[in-house]
């Protein structure tokens, strides 16, 4: 008899370990099981999201941008624009991380909100980020 397999998961290890013990179970259940848990997509961090986009638009208005500086003041009103335009898609569509409260769903309805929530969270990773504010030192 093979040894069962824990499932993480808090509560549902015990759940798991009895199921896998019965010998009358078959083995695709479990898998299956495990399978319906996973998420089908990978949110990115809000920061991985300012970051990337940011460099997206750098490359793609061939800025450029040397070792160690401050990335803010390269881009001008048509660049930020661009780049919060992309981050609200990405909420939109659920790629990027957000937790799900009663003020980010009505943030998510309102796309006058979700703009400026972007452009908030644009100045906050610009000015954090080592990456992007140009020094080594965190604060």
């Amino acid at each position: 008899m093979d040894k069962p397999k824990l499932v993480q998961g808090g509560t549902h290890e015990s759940k798991a370990v009895v199921e896998a013990r019965k010998p009358d179970a078959p083995k695709s259940d479990s898998k299956t099981q495990v399978k319906a848990t996973k998420p089908e997509t990978q949110e990115i961090t809000q920061r991985e999201a300012v970051y990337t986009e940011v460099m997206r638009v750098i490359r793609e208005e061939k800025i450029a941008v040397a070792e160690k500086q401050a990335v803010k003041p390269l881009l001008n009103e048509a660049h930020i624009k661009k780049i919060c335009a992309s981050l609200v898609a990405g909420f939109q569509a659920k790629k990027i991380a957000l937790k799900d409260t009663e003020a980010n769903k009505q943030k998510l309805a309102d796309a006058k909100v979700m703009e400026l929530y972007c452009l908030g969270l644009l100045n906050n990773w610009l000015r954090r980020d080592k990456r992007l504010n140009g020094t080594l030192n965190e604060k």
